[in-house]
């Protein structure tokens, strides 16, 4: 019965309001304003990731692109290469490598990292420019890897994910949506 009423009342209230002219819709619309709750600042993460395990001897190089924007408020990077048997076996012997370099859209080199042996970093965090924002545009990552493996033996591998962190408004009616800034 009571929800008979609130639907009867929300009914009517359109009725009236839409039947005054356009003061009634600017009424309306700040009505149907405060039943919506207050948005809130939340974070989206964007990860990409570039993961290879090698099955015999190889070279390889990956070019990716990125988009950065003015709503972007940290740029992570996560690096961890595996090499079978590198403690064993001298680089001179076997020249295995991973090089990775992230630019900006400037193409300044922002962060790198090469390695010849088994290594996982923690993720470590590109500073922003002097006015602590990031260059707007497409960064670029590019890795060149030489490994080798022999399936069910022994594989190098290894894995390079950049998480790009921007800030955004989550309106409670979206769903979880959160729109950038």
């Amino acid at each position: 019965m009571q929800h008979r009423t609130l639907a009867a009342f929300v009914a009517l209230t359109m009725l009236l309001v839409s039947t005054s002219g356009c003061l009634g819709l600017l009424q309306g619309r700040e009505y149907m304003e405060s039943l919506r709750g207050e948005p809130k600042q939340d974070e989206s993460y964007t990860p990409l990731s570039i993961e290879h395990t090698f099955v015999n001897a190889q070279q390889e190089s990956w070019d990716e692109d990125f988009k950065i924007d003015s709503a972007v408020t940290e740029i992570s990077v996560y690096f961890k290469a595996s090499f079978f048997l590198s403690d064993v076996i001298s680089d001179d012997v076997d020249p295995r490598y991973v090089d990775v370099s992230i630019k900006d859209s400037n193409d300044n080199e922002v962060w790198s990292k090469r390695t010849t042996t088994t290594e996982s970093t923690l993720e470590e965090k590109i500073e922003p420019q002097e006015n602590g924002k990031f260059l707007s545009g497409d960064w670029n990552v590019f890795i060149e890897a030489s490994g080798g493996g022999l399936a069910g033996i022994g594989e190098d591998s290894f894995l390079v994910t950049i998480t790009v962190t921007r800030t955004c408004i989550e309106f409670p009616q979206d769903d979880g949506e959160c729109v950038t800034l």
